[in-house]
């Protein structure tokens, strides 16, 4: 009996001694999000990307992530952007880590399983106290297939205020270019090709909406990756001034409209935007390379092939065609003087030949 009660003392005392330590991690929750990395349309030759978000319950201490893929078949397609072992900072309990699949050009098509084990472990262990490591896993299926799939689906639109443009870009020959307005669209592509919206459309109305200002049209959009998400933008000349307006844009795939959005904006005066608006980067100074570069042509031809002498001649000929019929008027009159004039010097010299015999 005493040994019984000694014994139960022994174990009571150790857990309180475990409860008491100055623990380096100790009973903190830990999970993955989602537990799988999944795919069904891969393509040989094509890349894959998706992010597992680290949980944990509590972010008092800095934790130490330790990654090790089991799929000994494809092992090596598949790369972690923080390495296989990083830290899980203090003060964060959520923390992505980014799986990519690399498909060689070369893979058999077939289905690939596996599985990626993380652990996380108190990031100092060499101190005193007890120190619990907790793990957890993701599954692997991923598929090649040689069958071609375009999807996409168009998670964020919007369209940035922008400003009135300043001297010289309000130029007629720049504001074609440049006076746009953007529609920002943030497409995730779900299919094993690259793809992009057919076209998008934009109806411009007034703030009461029952006139339609402009209807555009841009067909030429950037193309989004196979398995990844990219920001895209459709751009659209405009003639509108100052002022707010409403924007409907249509996303087509096909001749379908997959999705469809109401969006106030505004066109303000330059300067009066907070930051100065949406900036155009470089490409007025490019457009404005384009121009004098066009013109240095133009007169490097216009001097090397003495093109300004065949230009003088059109335009001599441009200006002396509505006076054709004058000259053949007059010369008409000219030719009938000068008719009359040898007339009249031939009977001149008969009678002067006809006097002297």
């Amino acid at each position: 009996m005493k040994a019984k009660i000694l014994k139960h003392s022994v174990v009571i005392l150790f857990f309180a001694l475990l409860l008491l330590a100055p623990s380096k991690f100790v009973s903190a929750g830990f999970g993955i999000s989602p537990p799988y990395l999944k795919n069904q349309q891969l393509t040989p030759g094509s890349k894959y990307e998706q992010t597992i978000v680290l949980l944990r319950s509590s972010s008092d201490g800095d934790l130490k992530a330790t990654v090790k893929i089991n799929a000994p078949r494809i092992a090596s397609w598949i790369t972690i952007d923080k390495g296989t072992e990083f830290i899980l900072p203090k003060g964060e309990v959520q923390v992505p880590m980014l799986v990519t699949v690399t498909v060689p050009k070369d893979a058999e098509l077939g289905n690939y399983t596996g599985s990626i084990n993380v652990k996380v472990s108190a990031a100092d262990s060499q101190g005193p106290g007890v120190a619990i490591a907790l793990g957890a896993r993701v599954d692997i299926d991923l598929t090649l297939t040689n069958v071609s799939y375009a999807d996409f689906i168009v998670r964020v639109a919007s369209i940035p205020d922008f400003e009135m443009l300043k001297w010289p870009w309000d130029m007629a020959i720049f504001s074609h270019f440049l006076h746009r307005i953007s529609v920002v669209l943030n497409i995730e592509n779900r299919g094993n090709v690259e793809t992009a919206p057919s076209k998008v459309t934009l109806d411009v109305f007034d703030m009461t909406r029952n006139n339609t200002l402009e209807t555009l049209t841009d067909k030429s959009l950037d193309k989004i990756p196979a398995f990844s998400t990219k920001e895209i933008v459709a751009r659209f000349p405009t003639k509108l001034g100052l002022g707010q307006y409403w924007g409907r844009v249509k996303v087509y795939k096909g001749a379908t409209i997959v999705n469809s959005y109401e969006i106030a904006f505004t066109i303000a005066k330059p300067g009066e935007l907070p930051g100065g608006g949406p900036g155009l980067g470089y490409y007025p100074y490019l457009l404005a390379g384009a121009y004098l570069l066009g013109l240095l042509v133009l007169l490097f031809l216009f001097f090397r092939f003495r093109v300004y002498k065949a230009i003088f001649l059109v335009m001599l000929a441009a200006v002396t065609r509505p006076l054709r019929p004058v000259y053949k008027f007059l010369a008409g009159i000219a030719g009938a003087i000068k008719i009359k004039f040898w007339k009249w010097m031939g009977s001149k010299a008969s009678k002067y030949n006809r006097d002297k015999d």
